[in-house]
């Protein structure tokens, strides 16, 4: 197995993905595989061997999720009611996103097989990482494709010049800047902020009944909601508020990205009896987890050592997942968004930070607690 320096697989990562993304969609591909993962065949498993052959058939089929998921869009996509050079930027976006996950997986598939050839060859006396241990994430090869050459999305025509409006006022101001800082953080999804009467702020989206996923920054002194089932368009999910702003899927930002003190303190909930236990028996032989993820829920609950090469491992697997689910929204299956929400608690038990890991948990607990039947009243 050929194992090449960090610098060369990098590049080569950057100039397959430069070519892949040289021409930008202007129609809808029928496939837009090869732009997603064309020339991200790592050089390090041009040759399959004994040793990579599970590793190469267990990555093939996770970065041919992220794929499909990418296709799945992009069909959804061509039928919105939205104007044509709107629905060819969302095309590239897409499109970049899911190029973006997928390098993400060969630079973990590089790690893990450099790091596991360091294993063997430096230190026998140290416990050998296995493919079948790990499950590694990683590529498959693409197809070779001629660049097509497809024109520029044009500039849409200019609107004529509005009536100037009305300044706004400095809440309404402030809520606008907290809401472009996290929308910016996920431009696919609806969210929404408010103020109450009694002066709190809440941040809040539909994907998940209002869970804030992993990974989004939550700014200093935002409540979220509490774990619940609940259903609505986005901003009446802010209850009753006496100001609000509202971001849907495409609405513009401003020039300045906007900065903001953030904080774990939103995700602060009651803690979860037996949070580390019930997270190792949820994860257990559960569909769709890797078995490293109970493994890992187990070492954290535990507070044992674990290898950053797992943790990165599992950041993939998390990654993964919620671009699946992204790409579902805002219909999610609700198999994988349990899924989603035990692998971003055991990230977060393997990182030490209990705050999130309890917060997911909480949430899982409360989406897949059994609901109420109401039988009637008997005549």
């Amino acid at each position: 197995m050929a194992i090449f320096g960090r610098n060369t697989a990098r590049q080569r990562l950057k100039r397959a993905t430069r070519q892949a993304l040289s021409a930008p969609a202007f129609d809808t591909p029928p496939d837009a595989t090869p732009w997603v993962i064309g020339g991200l065949w790592p050089a390090e498993l041009e040759t399959v061997t004994p040793a990579t052959a599970a590793v190469a058939a267990h990555l093939k089929n996770d970065l041919q999720r992220i794929a499909d998921s990418a296709n799945e869009r992009l069909r959804a996509l061509s039928h919105a009611d939205v104007p044509d050079f709107a629905r060819r930027t969302e095309e590239v976006r897409i499109i970049e996103t899911a190029r973006a996950y997928a390098v993400q997986r060969v630079e973990s598939t590089i790690r893990q097989l450099r790091s596991a050839e360091d294993d063997f060859d430096t230190d026998p006396a140290m416990p050998k990482i296995t493919p079948e241990q790990v499950h590694e994430v990683g590529v498959i090869p693409a197809p070779l494709v001629e660049p097509v050459e497809i024109n520029p999305a044009p500039e849409p025509p200019p609107a004529p010049a509005p009536a100037p409006e009305p300044e706004p006022e400095p809440g309404d101001r402030q809520l606008e800047t907290v809401l472009e800082f996290v929308a910016r953080q996920e431009p696919g999804l609806r969210w929404a902020v408010g103020e109450r009467a009694d002066g709190t702020t809440v941040l809040v989206t539909d994907l998940a009944h209002g869970w804030i996923p992993p990974g989004i920054a939550v700014p200093a002194g935002l409540g979220l909601l509490p774990p619940a089932r609940r259903g609505g368009r986005v901003g009446e999910l802010l209850g009753d508020v006496v100001r609000s702003a509202v971001y849907h899927p495409g609405d513009p930002f401003g020039a300045a990205r906007p900065d903001a003190p953030t904080s774990l303190e939103a995700r602060e909930l009651p803690r979860v009896d037996d949070l580390g236990w019930k997270l190792v028996e949820a994860t257990h032989w559960r569909d769709g987890l890797p078995r490293m993820v109970h493994t890992l829920a187990k070492a954290g609950a535990a507070r044992t050592g674990i290898l950053d090469a797992e943790v990165d491992v599992l950041r993939v697997h998390s990654d993964t997942a919620r671009y699946q689910l992204m790409a579902q929204y805002p219909d999610v299956d609700a198999a994988l968004l349990s899924n989603c929400l035990l692998l971003a608690a055991t990230e977060a038990i393997a990182l030490g930070d209990e705050v999130s890991a309890n917060y997911h948990m909480a949430w899982f607990e409360a989406l897949t607690a059994p609901q109420p039947t109401n039988w009637g009243t008997a005549p």
